[in-house]
């Protein structure tokens, strides 16, 4: 399915928000990553100028969800444990959080990591589902899901308070931004990873998060990855008014019940 003519998308466009342009460091490793003859000594040369997403690739490389054998010295084992997608994920978070300047930092602070516990348990519900060539692609969607927050809001910063908070709060805020502010956080977040040419099924999935029916319309891969950020959130958050409406297609694609969510869940904790 094509989103090209989303009306949604068009809105936003119209509404005047202005898109973050991805800074140099993911830029270089962007363009490196792109390269299948490039590995981990060169993506680190691609990010050696930027502590930021260097020391961000270390924190994350060290998460007990990817079950390191030890901690990583070096931005190039840090690539070399987590791999191409995860490592730009990781840069893409980075580059857009850089981009919320004027914003509450604790807001800020809030989102980002909100999807990053998303990220991590959309991985592991990727793994349960025995989806393992999706795990990589579902942290980067995941991770990315509510990039548009950051947009909505540098337009419409008032509302910032809205989403001082987490899990169940956090989804809430969202829900409340997108009403009080006249635009769609998830149409937003569409249009920055289209921008920043991240892999069209990410960005589907990215539109896609909030909306089961839009959702089922979508190629197999991208309609996947949707559920797999869903179950991700369940995971996160329990059983919260987002997961109601997402429940049945979660046990029908993906094989996961409540059960295994809630054991996914106790095993996050």
């Amino acid at each position: 399915m094509s989103l090209d003519k989303d009306l949604l998308v068009d809105a936003v466009l119209a509404s005047g928000v202005v898109l973050p342009a991805p800074g140099p460091g993911f830029l270089r490793l962007r363009a490196v990553a792109a390269d299948e003859d490039a590995g981990p000594r060169e993506m680190a040369q691609a990010v050696a100028q930027d502590p930021a997403i260097t020391g961000a690739l270390l924190r994350v490389a060290s998460s007990p969800v990817f079950r390191p054998r030890s901690a990583p010295r070096s931005a190039q084992e840090a690539i070399a444990m987590l791999g191409r997608t995860r490592s730009l994920a990781t840069a893409a978070s980075v580059a857009l959080k850089a981009q919320s300047e004027g914003l509450d930092p604790r807001v800020v602070d809030a989102v980002w990591a909100g999807c990053a516990r998303a990220a991590e348990y959309s991985f592991a519900v990727a793994r349960a589902a025995r989806l393992g060539p999706l795990a990589d692609t579902a942290y980067l969607a995941a991770l990315m899901q509510d990039a548009g927050i950051a947009v909505v809001l540098r337009r419409t910063p008032r509302h910032g308070a809205l989403l001082d908070g987490d899990g169940p709060t956090l989804e809430a805020g969202a829900r409340a931004l997108d009403a009080l502010s006249g635009t769609h956080h998830a149409a937003a977040g569409y249009l920055v990873a289209r921008n920043w040419k991240l892999p069209g099924n990410v960005c589907e999935a990215i539109r896609a998060h909030h909306d089961p029916r839009l959702a089922r319309r979508l190629g197999d891969d991208a309609r996947r990855l949707v559920l797999l950020l869903a179950a991700g959130r369940r995971v996160r958050d329990g059983v919260s008014p987002d997961w109601v409406d997402w429940a049945d297609d979660v046990a029908a694609t993906l094989g996961l019940t409540e059960t295994d969510l809630d054991a996914l869940a106790g095993d996050a904790r």
